[in-house]
């Protein structure tokens, strides 16, 4: 095989694997449900964060659910009624052993109560190049961004918008 060929067949499998990425991320983005997510703790100024933004995602505490005493919890994100909700499990340390779905983790959001968890992972929303900063200048409750809810892991950021007056507008 001559070297030519070979670049071109790594060239071309390169190409199929990240069309099947993008694939995949298109057709779950169609399928899979969608919400608004209030975000918390952005930290637009660390220096080597590049061209995206990192998002802590906030979730109400489903009502219904296992009390939670502790600060920290694991669970999985349900929509109910429309609105992503964090669906906690009594026992954290059950979920996090080998074999188990990956479930997410959340911790308590301080000073807002046994309503508000905080997703433990950011989630990254990257930017286009010459794109002003959409984090700066925002009041809390402020910058929401849309996601859609996979069956299991994080959710998937689309789009960010800011929360006016009582309204939603993307930015």
């Amino acid at each position: 095989m001559s070297p030519l060929l070979k670049g071109v067949l790594v060239a071309l499998i390169q190409v199929a694997l990240i069309a099947g990425v993008g694939g995949k991320l298109l057709y779950d983005r169609a399928t899979l449900p969608r919400a608004w997510v209030e975000t918390a703790g952005v930290d637009p100024d660390l220096p080597i964060r590049g061209r995206y933004v990192a998002l802590g995602l906030l979730f109400p505490e489903a009502a219904g659910a296992p009390v939670v005493t502790e600060d920290y919890a694991c669970g999985r994100i349900e929509l109910r009624n429309g609105q992503p909700v964090a669906v906690l499990e009594g026992d954290s340390q059950r979920l996090l052993q080998p074999g188990r779905p990956r479930w997410v983790c959340f911790t308590r959001r301080a000073g807002a109560g046994a309503a508000q968890w905080l997703l433990e992972d950011e989630v990254a929303f990257f930017l286009p190049e010459h794109a002003p900063d959409p984090t700066r200048d925002v009041r809390p409750g402020e910058l929401w961004v849309e996601v859609t809810l996979p069956p299991r892991g994080a959710p998937r950021p689309i789009r960010l918008g800011l929360m006016r007056d009582g309204a939603m507008q993307p930015i």
